[in-house]
């Protein structure tokens, strides 16, 4: 019985797990749609674009993964268990990472307006955050819905 009921909550757990992954790839979609239409790209502008967003995205992954790496040390430690030779350390790395972050999307910057020019690069940030305000809004009509059910 111990084996079902674990063999159950396994599979619950990756349902769950392939349901974030697949409304994440839904969402992802729903941006990349989005933004096309409020830059106007071209299909092959689109493609181009979107190929090297995805480039700029893997490259800002890898430094947070790295910085989070080096950074979770402290964390498991507590601050007020960790030197504060160690803390400087560790602050002063964190500032090289984030100026790695920087230094990336400036550059990522300039290859969109290489490739689609300043007023479409302009547009794309522009799109990102009416995109996240597009979602917050549809969160927030959702968790207003949940609201009104419980009333």
């Amino acid at each position: 019985m111990k084996t079902f009921t674990l063999m159950i909550v396994g599979a619950g757990m990756m349902l769950m797990s392939l349901n974030a992954q697949t409304r994440k790839e839904i969402i992802k979609q729903e941006k990349i749609a989005f933004i096309n239409d409020y830059c106007n790209f071209s299909e092959d502008e689109g493609k181009k674009f979107w190929a090297l967003e995805e480039e700029m995205q893997g490259k800002l992954k890898g430094i947070r993964k790295t910085m989070r790496k080096e950074l979770k040390d402290i964390k498991d430690k507590g601050v007020d268990n960790v030197s504060e030779t160690d803390l400087k350390k560790a602050m002063d790395n964190r500032k090289g990472y984030e100026q790695q972050l920087l230094d990336t999307k400036w550059d990522y910057n300039q290859k969109f307006i290489d490739l689609v020019g300043v007023k479409k690069t302009a547009k794309f940030y522009e799109g990102e955050i009416a995109f996240r305000k597009k979602l917050l809004d549809r969160l927030r009509d959702l968790s207003l819905d949940g609201d009104e059910e419980e009333e």
